[in-house]
């Protein structure tokens, strides 16, 4: 299980899964507990990725914090948790593991949790150990989660619901909603608004409008490790894959986080 997040002058905790808008809530969380500029501040050698080293090597690692965690769940305190769409989550996780850092990574000789997942999605796709830049494609990830889902240890790719669901003071909002809940939560705890920060991610790689036929003939075959300019990464949603292999895969494999995505509506 994630931790939740937890700050002494905060009137509720904060949950989220990774790949479920990670990085926009984590500033708001942050925003509200007076740190986000200290956060934003941070230096890491990843690019891109200092704000969550400052969550796991500053905020989270802070003396007594799962004590004080583990205390606010005990007296009842308000779990808020944002799901994302399971159909959008599960391609955006795909896109992780499709990304060219991985060959500068291995050049180097840096490990890392991305780079072992890819690995071992490779073995599986090819039945031996080749190269980081073999290509895979979306439904050859799908079948790889079909697979080994239940022994994975990268959290990108394992299900939303956890243990924190047992929680009888969770509240679940979809993360499509963020902008909405969140003036929600603010003006019911009293909280003053973030309206006009920038609470974004510059590290996800953008999405373009491209035709569905074309977007689902490249989810058959394979996303670029190195694209050209001139490549674009469609947009995918519950809608595009509708009706198709993808879709019946993603439904199998993450029944439950669905199920409660679409009790929200």
């Amino acid at each position: 299980m994630r931790l939740p997040h937890y700050h002494p002058d905060m009137p509720f905790l904060v949950s989220w899964s990774q790949k479920a808008g990670c990085t926009s809530v984590l500033k708001w969380f942050l925003f509200h507990a007076g740190v986000l500029e200290e956060a934003l501040a941070y230096s890491d050698s990843d690019p891109g990725m200092d704000i969550h080293s400052y969550e796991m090597r500053v905020f989270k690692a802070e003396k007594g914090y799962r004590r004080a965690v583990q205390q606010a769940l005990y007296v009842g305190m308000p779990v808020l948790n944002f799901l994302r769409c399971p159909f959008q989550r599960t391609f955006s996780a795909y896109v992780h593991l499709s990304n060219r850092f991985f060959i500068n990574l291995e050049r180097k000789g840096i490990t890392s949790m991305g780079l072992r997942t890819r690995q071992r999605l490779l073995r599986h796709v090819y039945g031996d150990d080749v190269g980081i830049e073999y290509p895979v494609s979306f439904l050859d990830y799908l079948g790889w989660l079909e697979a080994e889902v239940d022994t994975l240890d990268d959290p990108h790719h394992m299900p939303q619901h956890s243990a924190i669901y047992a929680c009888p003071t969770i509240e679940h909002y979809r993360l499509e909603d963020f902008d909405r809940a969140v003036v929600e939560i603010e003006q019911r705890f009293g909280l003053k608004p973030s309206r006009g920060q920038a609470l974004g991610s510059g590290h996800h790689r953008p999405k373009s409008p491209v035709a569905d036929r074309a977007a689902l003939r490249l989810l058959e075959r394979a996303l670029p490790l190195n694209p050209s300019p001139q490549f674009r990464l469609p947009r995918v949603t519950r809608e595009l894959l509708a009706g198709t292999e993808f879709e019946a895969r993603i439904q199998r494999l993450y029944a439950r986080d669905i199920a409660l995505y679409d009790s929200l509506g």
